[in-house]
């Protein structure tokens, strides 16, 4: 019973390995998604300009969730 036992925890770690290493494709299509972003956000050099880089940098932000949102969708759909 303790063979068997070993043999079905073998065989699911195997299993999951297997899964893990397989699922490149996801990972590469990730990986684009990111590299496709172009980030261009200028740092405020005085202290006026601090409330329009905040604003800047929260819509940035929320774009580009949305944007990341939108594309995994998509991906799990195809």
């Amino acid at each position: 019973m303790r063979l068997i036992s070993l043999l079905l925890a073998l065989l699911l770690i195997g299993f999951l390995i297997t899964t893990q290493l397989g699922n490149s494709s996801s990972k590469n299509q990730a990986n684009e998604i990111i590299d496709d972003e172009n980030i261009d956000v200028q740092v405020p050099s005085s202290p006026k300009e601090l409330q329009k880089f905040e604003s800047d940098i929260n819509k940035f932000v929320q774009d580009n969730a949305d944007e990341r949102a939108k594309k995994l969708e998509e991906s799990l759909n195809n």
